[in-house]
């Protein structure tokens, strides 16, 4: 559903910051706590995403009960180096939408091993 490749895009340029990033559930917000993520490590490992990283669209609630279209991914990750890795038994799952109000805006569902 998402247009992976102007999303990085717009990453790569610096026309979305961390700012622009909501981790809309509680669950992944304490993943990324766990991780020791911060929302820039989160963008990173999305720019890193590829197409056949992509496992499916599905709706997905926020914590406040709002619908959102998301696209998930799996990719094995170094999140040292900040790359992709050929050879890990690890994925990390990835599973976020935009701004429904047209602005561009990540909102993140889930984000875990």
């Amino acid at each position: 559903m998402i247009d992976l490749l102007a999303l990085q895009q717009c990453v790569h340029t610096g026309g979305l910051q961390p700012d622009d990033v909501w981790v809309a559930t509680h669950k992944a917000q304490r993943d990324l706590e766990n991780l020791r993520w911060t929302l820039g490590d989160l963008l990173d490992c999305l720019v890193c995403l590829h197409a056949e990283d992509y496992r499916g669209s599905e709706w997905c609630t926020d914590q406040r009960g709002n619908w959102h279209p998301c696209d998930a991914y799996a990719i094995r990750y170094d999140d040292v180096r900040k790359c992709r890795i050929n050879r890990s038994d690890i994925n990390y799952y990835l599973k976020f939408s935009v701004g429904q109000d047209g602005s561009l805006r990540i909102v993140f569902l889930s984000c875990h091993l």
